[in-house]
């Protein structure tokens, strides 16, 4: 009977022991595999996002033409100062007006607290508070309406 429990707690013991290095490899494999996704991301993140205004209506700016397309980046502030990354010449248009943001899914609309607002699809869009825009809507800024397009 001794030997019995003898070589039962033998076994366990290296069935134990087997399950904590299987699931030490597993974590590791996950790891690798996350740490690679990561990298590759991070080399293969354009600069330019999967997106574009095209202008619907000009406003009052002089260089802007119906139908033109104005490329987006991950994150582009939109406003009528320099250092914004999409000039607007709108006299509507504040300094530092809107930001659009690209999560990889979706756009995010943030109105930086112009003082005209900003509208999606004729409906304003509250101040600093970002929400999803979809592909196909009409955002205007100031005097000018842009379509979101792919």
């Amino acid at each position: 009977m001794d030997i019995f429990w003898s070589s039962l707690l033998f076994a366990a013991k290296w069935l134990f022991t087997g399950l904590i290095y299987l699931a030490l490899f597993v974590v590791l494999v996950a790891v690798r595999r996350e740490m690679r996704l990561r990298v590759v991301d991070k080399l293969q993140t354009p600069s330019v996002a999967a997106g574009r205004l095209k202008i619907i209506i000009p406003g009052s700016d002089p260089q802007a033409r119906p139908g033109a397309t104005l490329s987006l980046l991950n994150e582009t502030t939109i406003g009528a100062g320099p250092g914004n990354d999409l000039v607007l010449n709108d006299r509507f248009v504040s300094t530092r007006h809107a930001r659009l943001s690209w999560d990889g899914v979706e756009w995010w609309l943030e109105d930086l607290g112009s003082r005209n607002g900003t509208l999606v699809n004729s409906r304003p869009y509250p101040s600093h508070r970002p929400q999803a825009v979809p592909f196909g809507a009409t955002v205007q800024i100031g005097d000018m309406v842009f379509e979101l397009v792919e």
